[in-house]
Formats: structure tokens, sequence, C-alpha cells
């Protein structure tokens, strides 16, 4: 097993490593494969898809597909605070993690607004398309 929480919050890797900062990473543009396949242990940006024989053999398609997600997501929705019966925006603990094997963030609430009209149409079109692929599975 990979220590990868410890690898991720040792200063001399990572700076201030609970820190919110996306601009650590602006020295690593290539893909995750890229620095995997390296012998330069020093060179990775991150351990989340393990290492040495134990790399994730998805690694290409994993990441591939969460760039699409993620571009999607954010092209479609405004992702904002929640909020509760009053207004009052629900702040979100990002220390707050599950203490599990592999470690990941307590839930948290957030809102998801469509961008405009335009766009939830481009949404329902694209759903109803899915349904259509996704039946012989049901």
């Amino acid at each position: 097993m990979i220590p990868q929480y410890a690898l991720h919050h040792t200063p001399s890797n990572y700076p201030n490593p609970s820190a919110y900062n996306p601009d650590r990473y602006l020295q690593h543009p290539g893909l995750a494969t890229e620095y995997a396949a390296s012998s330069d242990f020093a060179n990775r940006d991150h351990y989340t898809y393990g290492a040495g024989r134990r790399i994730c053999a998805g690694i290409h398609l994993a990441e591939r597909t969460q760039w699409r997600m993620l571009a999607r997501l954010l092209w479609a929705f405004r992702i904002e605070h929640a909020v509760d019966a009053e207004g009052n925006r629900n702040e979100i603990d990002t220390e707050a993690y599950e203490e599990k094997l592999i470690t990941g963030p307590k839930a948290f609430r957030v809102r998801f607004t469509p961008r405009s009209e335009a766009h939830v149409r481009v949404i329902e079109r694209e759903m109803e398309g899915a349904r259509g692929l996704l039946r012989k599975w049901e």
C-alpha cells in the first residue's frame, strides 16, 4: 500500500499541504500517466492512481473520464454553497475526512444551479439520449 495521505501532506512535497492552492500543480501540465511512468518519484504531482507494479490499470481511462465529467458539470451548472431554511450559507469544513482505508472528504452540501434555460434544454436532450442507451440495464 502506498501511504497516499502521507505523501500528499508532506511539506517537502507540498508546501502548506492543507491550504487550497491549485497553483501548486502548474508545474505539472501533463497527464498523470506521464508522471506515473517517470523514474523520478519527486517529479510526481500526485499518487492518486498508485505507483509501480500496483498502479491503476485504468489510469488513462479514469483521468480522461474525470476530465470530461468535470468539464461538463462546470459548463452546465454553477456550484454554490447550500443554504439552510433561513437562507444562511452552509460552510464546508475542508478538514473533515472519513477515517477509512482510502481517505475521502466527509459528506457536505452544495447547490447545483443550471447556468441558463438553454443549458437545461441541452441537459434534457442528452439525458433522453442516454435513457435509450441505459434502458437495457434496467
